[in-house]
């Protein structure tokens, strides 16, 4: 986030985010129920026809049609040879793309989180079957990740953008390898200024389903400082000497809870889900609680 304060470790910072997440994703899961799916040959309900028990509608017959599934009765009452159609059992596609820009890793909380909710998606589609990508965004730089590297916790330290030492400019990630029909994930922090609308109708084009978790820091929602402080810009490391007073703290959670109204906003417009996920406590008591109610996760069955 820009002019925030230079960074400080967090106590509460998780010692194993790689295993949070995949223990989190035993109580809960992505929210694979919310619709009928179109992918890959699985045990979920599909938006086309297949072998699954489920009756979905009857059709005339054609030359080539299995005649397992023809309705034998309908024939004996009409003479007139036609199908039975059954839903499709698919495995859904989940696509899960990681800001690792500067704000998402200054504070080790964040960066704790981060890992271990991509963790948690990629531990969540392997439950239920359903083939995963995974991409890290910095800045207008998008990378795939081998899924293999978030399975065994390592993902982060094989990550090279950039330069040693280059910062990314700051900006709304874009270009992103969304696939029409999936289920699409976004871990950010959402903390960068523009127009949320573009990248959250991308996520929605095409169907399928979009999700958003914001890591959210309490300490970021309020100035921590008052008087005159030194203010570093996290993303491209410019300084300025700042004096902070009631006022200006006030007019900042002001400008801080309008921000995320906005995104909260172009989320219902653009039919995504989005949540923003403490970085404090424990992932599977976090998910349990806003992630739950507002259908980003599910209890997992």
């Amino acid at each position: 986030m820009s002019n925030a304060p230079a960074p400080t470790l967090n106590a509460q910072t998780t010692a194993s985010p790689h295993r949070e997440g995949i223990e989190a994703a035993r109580r809960y899961r992505l929210p694979f129920g919310r619709q009928s799916w179109r992918g890959y040959q699985g045990a979920w309900q599909g938006a086309g026809t297949g072998s699954s028990i489920d009756f979905q509608d009857h059709r005339a017959y054609a030359p080539g049609d299995d005649p397992r599934y023809i309705h034998w009765a309908a024939y004996a009452r009409t003479g007139q040879l036609t199908m039975k159609l059954y839903r499709a059992e698919v495995s859904p596609m989940v696509d899960v793309v990681v800001d690792v820009s500067e704000s998402m890793t200054f504070d080790a909380a964040k960066a704790a989180r981060m890992e271990a909710l991509v963790a948690f998606g990629v531990a969540s589609a392997d439950a239920a079957g359903a083939p995963v990508r995974v991409f890290a965004s910095r800045g207008r730089e998008t990378r795939s990740v081998p899924v293999e590297s978030v399975r065994a916790g390592d993902w982060r330290g094989r990550l090279a953008f950039g330069a040693p030492g280059e910062r990314a400019l700051p900006s709304v990630p874009s270009h992103l390898p969304w696939r029409a029909g999936a289920l699409k994930v976004l871990v950010c922090d959402l903390l960068f200024p523009g127009d949320p609308s573009p990248l959250l109708s991308a996520m929605s084009a095409g169907g399928g389903s979009a999700v958003v978790f914001a890591p959210a820091l309490a300490t970021e929602a309020e100035p921590p400082l008052r008087g005159n402080v030194e203010l570093v810009d996290c993303e491209n490391g410019e300084k300025r000497h700042q004096r902070i007073d009631d006022d200006l703290a006030a007019r900042y959670r002001v400008a801080y809870e309008r921000h995320f109204e906005l995104w909260d906003e172009a989320a219902r417009r653009c039919g995504a889900t989005l949540v923003r996920v403490p970085c404090e406590g424990a992932l599977v008591n976090v998910l349990g609680g806003e992630a739950l109610v507002r259908g980003a996760v599910e209890v997992a069955r």
